[in-house]
């Protein structure tokens, strides 16, 4: 090729080509303008003081205790002193201990509930389910000779009268429950 053929070539070309990284003119950001004006929402303040509480909260202190320094987060930390005062008798540190410690396992056993509905169940077998089946019977047995002693000693009755001394109110044979 000679140099003349490249200049002829270049001289064809238009002066813009739309392609791989050249979108057309009408298509591009203008300038000055963002190609995302709304751009990345700001989080509520509400979310960004919880976010810095937590921060804090378990940023790492060192308490002293019986001569000796931990390193613990400061939450822990808060925790134990607060406990400490209710154990001291600080009535209002007491009902504040219980009550987190009440929704805290009101939130375990909720989550715990929510689990076992989720959780996917193993078919259970013949036999298991038999074994099931027996145990409530006996159960459901043992409640009713229970309530007729009961009616017996209400009607005046000794108690286990009608049963030999020392007689088990369980069968020795059944289980302790299913497994």
């Amino acid at each position: 090729m000679t140099s003349r053929s490249m200049t002829s070539r270049n001289a064809k070309s238009a002066p813009y080509q739309v392609g791989y990284g050249k979108p057309p003119m009408h298509t591009r950001f203008r300038k000055g303008q963002s190609g995302n004006p709304g751009g990345r929402p700001r989080r509520a303040a509400s979310e960004r003081a919880n976010a810095l509480a937590l921060r804090e909260a378990y940023r790492t202190v060192t308490v002293k205790e019986g001569g000796r320094a931990f390193a613990l987060p400061a939450i822990q930390a808060i925790l134990r002193s607060q406990i400490l005062l209710a154990a001291k008798g600080n009535v209002q540190a007491q009902r504040a201990v219980l009550a987190a410690i009440q929704t805290i396992e009101q939130e375990n056993v909720d989550a715990a509930a929510l689990a076992a509905q989720a959780a996917p169940r193993e078919p259970m077998n013949y036999t298991e389910a038999a074994r099931r089946v027996a145990y409530l019977l006996r159960l459901g047995e043992e409640e009713q000779k229970l309530k007729r002693e009961e009616e017996k000693r209400a009607a005046g009755a000794p108690s286990g009268a009608t049963e030999a001394p020392g007689a088990a109110t369980r069968p020795p044979h059944a289980e302790a429950g299913p497994r």
